[in-house]
């Protein structure tokens, strides 16, 4: 029999399913496995699964409707048995997809903050949505209701890099002159754009600040991921140009220089998750979004975020992230974050 998987979302929710995946490959052995997404990194991050047997791409975003729903079409003549929706998927698209594929078990969860027009009732298999657990557990709560495991099979989450992806991303540490016996230290000082989610990002002076000290203090090389090429390059500016930029269009490209990395760094964003899928230490800065439901899964890490009465404000919903708070304390919850608090971190990892 066949499932789909639906993993429509970005890159870190798509990881933060690779543990309910493993689960759904060793409980269900006589089950074939596939999976629609529609963005390219997803599909790349994929690639090598060996859980997987077809990764279909859908370019909902940027193609006609018309071709979308032909797609969708062609993909229901697969005559998939189960269909499940990676969480979070709380938007009526995704359940709409979700039905069109015509699964007779068709998975999802019930959110909290929702409502009829969010088309969760198109899914005959759900789960609620519980406040303060991790994704990676939303997701297996909703496979447990077509697999029988216990809560502590749940595993790490996977990334899986080929040989060549894996050699190519040493060379490319020995051609830029990296020395891998001082501490190799990844930044991610970006973030997605979508939902007005550029307000996760600590500042950009304070990263190269941070870059600064951990040169001093233990000869870290800094290499700085993710797809934000300006912002990048005005840190690495700052740095006096001690640092590299590590990413390129494939994202298994910055996978395999990443795995090389002692320390990773980062805002609250898919390299954060893809750091902890390679169990490399990681310290997470957190704003308004709830670390505990994405703080790095089984890695050593040091969580790094202000505690205030309004924080975490930003739940699983279409809403775009907003502040209660105007002028200097808009957002606060980040921005008064020092840099010697995330050095100190960093020192407790590094040690």
């Amino acid at each position: 029999m066949n499932v789909l998987v639906n993993a429509l979302s970005g890159i870190g929710d798509a990881l933060m399913f690779s543990p309910s995946l493993k689960l759904l490959h060793d409980k269900l052995p006589n089950y074939h496995i596939d999976m629609m997404v529609m963005f390219k990194s997803v599909s790349e991050l994929y690639r090598h699964s060996p859980y997987i047997r077809n990764i279909y791409f859908i370019d909902f975003l940027n193609q006609p409707k018309a071709k979308s729903i032909r797609q969708l079409l062609e993909l229901r003549k697969n005559d998939y048995f189960i269909s499940i929706n990676v969480y979070p998927s709380n938007r009526s698209e995704y359940n709409a997809v979700n039905r069109v594929i015509g699964a007779k078990k068709r998975l999802g969860h019930e959110y909290l903050n929702s409502g009829i027009f969010r088309l969760e009732f198109l899914n005959n298999i759900t789960v609620k949505e519980e406040k303060n657990i991790h994704n990676v557990v939303q997701n297996t709560n909703l496979i447990h209701k077509i697999a029988d495991f216990r809560d502590e099979e749940t595993g790490p989450m996977e990334v899986f890099l080929n040989e060549d992806d894996e050699n190519a991303g040493i060379l490319w540490l020995q051609r830029n002159g990296i020395d891998i016996k001082k501490p190799i230290v990844g930044f991610h000082c970006g973030s997605s754009v979508l939902k007005n989610h550029i307000n996760k990002r600590w500042a950009k002076e304070k990263y190269a600040e941070l870059g600064k000290r951990l040169g001093e203090e233990y000869g870290a090389q800094i290499l700085l991921f993710g797809s934000e090429t300006d912002l990048n390059e005005e840190v690495r500016t700052m740095l006096g140009g001690k640092a590299l930029l590590a990413s390129t269009p494939n994202y298994m490209d910055s996978m395999a220089r990443l795995k090389q990395c002692r320390l990773f760094v980062s805002n609250d964003t898919a390299f954060l998750h893809s750091s902890a899928a390679f169990s490399i230490p990681t310290v997470a800065i957190f704003g308004y979004t709830n670390y505990r439901e994405l703080y790095p899964w089984k890695t050593k890490s040091e969580i790094v975020r202000h505690d205030l009465d309004c924080s975490p404000c930003f739940f699983n919903s279409p809403k775009p992230a907003s502040c209660k708070w105007k002028g200097d304390d808009e957002f606060k919850c980040i921005r008064k974050i020092t840099v010697e608090e995330v050095f100190e971190a960093c020192k407790r990892l590094l040690s």
